[in-house]
């Protein structure tokens, strides 16, 4: 018996689509936490259950690698195109869960910003993909440009938010609040364009 299948039976673009839709519906869903129609807490559950879903697509999909010899690309490229989407989720997972431990009970303008900021870039992703496999892969740059400007403003944010912090001293407690939230939501844009980049080298492959 051999280790490897001479040909992939598991669909490996389609299990990154489905990876990518579940990063934008948990975006989706952080952003209407932030809106503050509710409590933030009220939907920690919920992402969390979205980001276990996420690690369930990403488990199959290594484990699919294991299974197979022919991929549709590099499978570097897979693990780590997987990886990366993982992360995006995460980075949304682990926001949720400071306005649970560190007892965050409000949001503010510059996380209602990063939540749009995310949504955008998780539904450019989603697109990229889609063009991905039906091997479109030119048309992929004009959703990978978008998500390097969308990282750049998220990296504003989080310089103004922080700006902010120093400007209108508080609590120190809770100037330390806003600051690991809005360093994490920073660190969920860079996943975003981590994604772009893999595929940008993707395109210059195979295109």
């Amino acid at each position: 018996m051999t280790l490897f299948s001479k040909k992939s039976d598991v669909d490996f673009l389609q299990l990154l689509i489905q990876s990518a839709e579940n990063a934008l519906q948990t975006a989706q869903m952080f952003r209407t936490a932030m809106m503050g129609d509710k409590p933030p807490t009220d939907f920690v559950k919920a992402i969390h259950d979205l980001e276990h879903q996420g690690d369930s697509i990403t488990h199959e999909i290594f484990k699919g690698l294991n299974k197979v010899f022919i991929t549709p690309l590099d499978r570097e490229d897979i693990m780590e195109l997987a990886s990366k989407v993982d992360d995006v989720t995460d980075g949304i997972e682990a926001t949720i869960a400071r306005f649970d431990y560190l007892n965050l009970t409000y949001t503010d303008q510059f996380m209602r910003d990063f939540s749009a900021v995310i949504v955008d870039s998780c539904q450019h992703m989603l697109d990229a993909f889609k063009l991905l496999a039906r091997k479109k892969y030119m048309q992929i740059s004009e959703h990978t440009v978008a998500i390097n400007s969308l990282e750049n403003d998220g990296d504003r944010l989080m310089r103004e938010g922080i700006r902010q912090i120093f400007l209108a001293k508080k609590d120190i407690y809770e100037d330390f609040k806003l600051k690991e939230v809005y360093e994490r939501l920073e660190e969920t844009t860079d996943a975003c364009e981590d994604v772009a980049n893999i595929l940008e080298s993707v395109v210059l492959r195979y295109s």
